[in-house]
């Protein structure tokens, strides 16, 4: 039981127990509620907003692939577009390509060509399967994922913009 929730039922039940002490005695006493707490943050602290916090809860939120947030909202490098980070990657938003999560090694294969600003752009779908590998569509790009091995994966991209 969260603190905030145990406070609120306390504070309803001595509401209660003083009306009814009101009642018995036949006082005329005038019970103003009290403030009630803030709810509890959904988001472990931070901020998820707009078309991020859409996305995120589509995902089911911190139960979900994604787990808790680590920032609020951050302005992308470009200017344009927006991300939150979570525990198990991050949700990149621009107003062409929409809010889609990247993370695992598609991820930093996108990053080590310079995420949004490099020349692939924004993400513009989640990962899928497609026969016996992950593949995630970009902006200019489809990075594709495969294991190899048991130990050995490969990660490579078509470019789709000339």
């Amino acid at each position: 039981m969260h603190f905030g929730t145990t406070l609120q039922q306390g504070i309803r039940s001595r509401i209660g127990v003083l009306t009814a002490l009101a009642l018995l005695t036949g006082l005329s006493t005038a019970v103003t509620p009290i403030a009630q707490a803030e709810p509890i943050d959904p988001y472990c602290g931070h901020k998820v907003v707009g078309d991020i916090e859409k996305r995120f809860t589509e995902m089911k939120g911190r139960t979900g692939p994604l787990g808790c947030p680590l920032t609020d909202e951050l302005v992308n490098p470009d200017g344009v577009g927006r991300r939150t980070q979570f525990e198990h990657g991050t949700i990149y938003w621009s107003p062409r390509s929409g809010a889609w999560p990247v993370w695992g090694e598609i991820g930093e294969y996108w990053c080590s060509d310079g995420c949004e600003r490099g020349p692939m752009g924004y993400p513009t779908s989640y990962e899928h399967e497609v026969g016996n590998e992950i593949q995630q569509r970009f902006q200019c790009a489809v990075i594709h994922w495969k294991r190899v091995s048991d130990t050995a994966t490969k990660t490579w991209r078509d470019n789709i913009c000339v």
